[in-house]
């Protein structure tokens, strides 16, 4: 996909050093500081055809595509590039065991071996590993103490945890916890009640993935023109703990939903990350959707993974994810809306002395917003992390000015200084990334 293998990673790192640090202390990683990437490991990357025996059948939705684990170790570095801090990958056992004490691979996804290697590749990249558990079983407990043990993954994602007593995961999580510290424990339920989430979340697991979110950004996301009303209403109620989501193994693709409403899926989904990425709630990405996969109902929501896809969205999600490891006010900061009318929003994110303001323009005309200066900040100016727009406070308000379809998101400033986030994303790196070109071209001739 990527014509350098490095130049993205090049802007990452460049870009990362010259945001400024958040001047408050780091603390101890949690779920809420992550974001998640769920892998459909048949779907994704055949790293190893040796593996794929005659089953290979590209027609059938239900039917084995060559997908290995050893296929998305070699596609690591594409996952590490978007930004994602941690990877969940689907059922890689063997469904027909699940009378053994200890789940075994599925002969196509590879051996222990590939997901050790997997494991241990993600941790160079302070990436964390999760395997999800399609099947639960009696000597559930046993067998995921295995697989922490023999592979050092990093916790489990569970689907349709609600199928038994709440209590089994408390004790669960706490047998677990003693392998490993840092454990983490997500996972859906079918229910989308509140006071469901509460009880699990209280009962060992770190996240809960927000149906409620999933439904209205749906309807909100894939068309132009709708009130964020349903939607900031459900971010509101909602605890910060829970995963939010665009779609998933159980729906039908964004892209589908677009689609259906004659909007182009890639600008549809720019802004639905837009909001994912910078509301309360951890953002939890279903493998495709960088790319705008297009699918209907299960099994047809998973195609074979494409790489040589366009890269604009890949690269935005990239810069998302900067802006949202910067500052600690989009992970844990409290949600406040400043204005919402007809798919315009402004809303605040606050955190100790942080506060960022972020603006997402989903209609089909540019729009102006006057907010007072009493609601942001007084006599200070906005500097944007996405577009580079910086504008001042005139006479004690704000005046946004927002084009069709851009989503931004604003450090408030001294009014003096330079827009380094700005000058960083298009003026420093493009132009260290040009002479990076210039010195391995020159270096080439010196070899010839």
């Amino acid at each position: 996909m990527f014509k350098s293998a490095g130049k993205f990673s090049l802007i990452l790192f460049l870009l990362l050093g010259a945001i400024p640090v958040n001047a408050a202390e780091k603390e101890e990683r949690v779920w809420q500081d992550e974001i998640a990437y769920y892998v459909v490991v048949d779907r994704f990357n055949n790293g190893n055809s040796k593996n794929d025996g005659n089953d290979l059948n590209f027609e059938d939705p239900t039917a084995y595509h060559g997908g290995d684990i050893e296929g998305i170790t070699k596609k690591i570095e594409y996952i590490h590039e978007m930004g994602f801090t941690s990877i969940i990958l689907s059922p890689i056992f063997n469904e027909e065991n699940n009378a053994v004490e200890v789940k075994t691979m599925d002969e196509h996804a590879g051996t222990v071996e590939d997901v050790k290697k997997l494991v241990e590749e993600a941790h160079k990249l302070d990436m964390k590993l999760l395997l999800d558990y399609g099947e639960i079983e009696q000597n559930l407990t046993q067998s995921a103490s295995w697989w922490i043990k023999e592979t050092d993954v990093d916790g489990y994602y569970i689907e349709q945890a609600d199928s038994i007593d709440v209590s089994v995961w408390n004790q669960f999580h706490k047998d677990l916890e003693e392998l490993k510290k840092d454990f983490y424990l997500v996972g859906s339920i079918e229910s989308k009640d509140e006071n469901a989430f509460s009880s699990y979340l209280e009962n060992g697991f770190d996240s809960i993935l927000n149906q409620s979110f999933y439904e209205e950004t749906a309807s909100v996301f894939s068309n132009v023109d709708q009130s964020f009303q349903p939607i900031t209403e459900i971010v509101a109620k909602s605890s910060p703990l829970l995963s939010t989501y665009v779609d998933n193994d159980r729906t039908v693709r964004f892209t589908r939903h677009a689609i259906e409403n004659n909007q182009h899926p890639g600008v549809r989904l720019k802004m639905a990350f837009s909001y994912m990425y910078t509301i309360p709630g951890t953002p939890f990405v279903y493998y495709g959707s960088e790319i705008a996969v297009d699918g209907g109902d299960p099994p047809t929501n998973r195609p074979l993974m494409n790489f040589q896809s366009d890269e604009e969205l890949i690269e935005y999600l990239g810069k998302l994810s900067i802006v949202r490891k910067t500052f600690p006010a989009l992970t844990r900061g409290d949600y406040e809306v400043l204005y919402e009318k007809d798919g315009m929003i402004i809303f605040k994110r606050s955190y100790q002395d942080e506060s960022l303001i972020v603006t997402i323009n989903n209609t089909t005309e540019t729009q102006k917003v006057k907010i007072p200066a009493a609601e942001i900040a007084e006599d200070n100016k906005l500097e944007g992390l996405l577009t580079g727009d910086t504008f001042e406070e005139e006479n004690e308000e704000y005046e946004f000015i927002i084009d069709r379809e851009i989503a931004e998101v604003y450090e408030i400033k001294d009014k003096t200084g330079l827009n380094i986030p700005f000058i960083s994303v298009f003026i420093i790196v493009p132009t260290l990334f040009i002479l990076f070109l210039v010195m391995a071209y020159r270096k080439g001739k010196q070899k010839s």
